[in-house]
């Protein structure tokens, strides 16, 4: 697919032929201005970019993978995840109506641009769509048992006894409770 050279985000409309076409690239996250998410990522965006031209109607679709690294939520130490995102639209390029852009104004799917226009740049997509899927939390593996709120020890090496200390005054009548029912066991 005919992209500028240093550019793979940006799509030659004229360039591309009829029927489907399709690029694979790496893109670095600072292209796509991802300084805005929590985590770094551990190396280039892989991108699958697939577009099908039938005269001026463009549909445009990707994937994007990455993974990003951070500290766990749970006891802080480095982990990973990966980061898979989708994007599609269509892309039509004709002279609209005022009716007709108003139409697609608010749509992220349609995109109607002007019978001049050469090329599209992809990056604000391509964006969106990766940072849609960034999660929120990692975790170094799915059963961390996290850091103690007692010690501080990291559960998931030294078994502490604080989870059976209650201390706490709001949480004695449920201690009472625990141990009067083993009591009666």
């Amino acid at each position: 697919m005919p992209s500028r050279p240093g550019r793979p985000t940006t799509i030659l409309l004229d360039e591309v032929e009829e029927g489907r076409s399709e690029d694979r690239f790496d893109i670095d996250p600072d292209h796509l201005d991802l300084g805005d998410v929590d985590f770094e990522f551990e190396g280039p965006v892989g991108v699958t970019l697939r577009v099908v031209r039938s005269l001026q109607m463009f549909t445009v679709s990707g994937s994007l993978g990455a993974t990003v690294r951070g500290e766990c939520c749970r006891c802080l130490a480095e982990a990973r995840a990966p980061v898979r995102g989708q994007m599609q639209f269509l892309l039509q390029r004709k002279e609209a109506t005022e009716d007709e852009v108003a139409a697609v104004a608010e749509e992220d799917e349609v995109e109607i641009v002007d019978p001049g226009v050469k090329e599209v740049d992809l990056v604000e997509r391509l964006h969106d769509a990766l940072v849609l899927e960034m999660p929120l939390r990692i975790y170094c593996k799915p059963d961390c048992l996290g850091l103690c709120p007692r010690c501080g020890e990291d559960r998931n090496r030294v078994a502490c006894s604080c989870a059976d200390q209650v201390d706490d005054p709001r949480w004695e009548v449920l201690a009472r409770l625990k141990q009067q029912t083993s009591q009666r066991s």
